[in-house]
């Protein structure tokens, strides 16, 4: 059985344009907690562009430059 992250789940957002509780209930904590930061500000600024979802997570960003 394969994982449910971050990135799978924005994905399915960019191809569906939703995501189902039971999607939000496999995700880890930290990446649920991320993703949903992300759903607020990308629908907050971003007016529901499904293009404007950052396609990585900024916390896996920073561990790559340290």
């Amino acid at each position: 059985m394969s994982k449910y992250h971050y990135e799978d789940a924005i994905l399915q957002l960019q191809e569906s344009g939703a995501i189902g509780l039971a999607d939000f209930k496999k995700l880890p904590y930290e990446d649920l907690v991320e993703l949903l930061e992300e759903i607020k500000v990308w629908c907050l600024y971003a007016n529901g562009k499904l293009e404007k979802l950052p396609k990585e997570s900024k916390k896996k960003k920073k561990k790559k430059k340290d």
